[in-house]
């Protein structure tokens, strides 16, 4: 009867640490629909040509570039056209306007710049 009693205990114990711990990393990350962001550096870490954050014209094309990152699948990744594809500089502001894809991808309504007030797509990862 003991022993019943103590892996109870010790099952309730260890759901609830784990469902703590869970809700400190969602509050960390979160990210707020609605919230304005605004590009900080005029480039990425990576070693490329190019500078700016790249944002997508088509959703699907955000979501396969995410899964082909995620799970290193280049076999079965969609290439995207480079006119569906717009880059941010450096102080430009984007609104999140809604999640989708399990919050992978964001549409965003750009703020300034030459696409004023048009909405493109990107990746979750690439906020932070």
């Amino acid at each position: 009867m003991n022993i019943v009693k103590y892996l109870t205990f010790l099952a309730l114990t260890c759901f609830s640490a784990s469902t703590l711990f869970a809700e400190s990393e969602i509050d960390q990350g979160e990210i707020t629909i609605g919230s304005v962001w605004q590009l900080d550096r005029n480039g990425s870490s990576l070693a490329s040509r190019s500078h700016g954050q790249v944002i997508y014209f088509f959703s699907s094309d955000a979501y396969h570039t995410y899964r082909a990152r995620k799970f290193q699948d280049w076999d079965n990744f969609s290439a995207v056209d480079s006119r569906n594809l717009v880059r941010l500089k450096k102080n430009q502001k984007i609104k999140l306007e809604k999640s989708q894809f399990n919050n992978a991808i964001y549409a965003v309504k750009l703020l300034d710049g030459f696409h004023a007030g048009k909405t493109y797509y990107l990746i979750a990862e690439e906020l932070k």
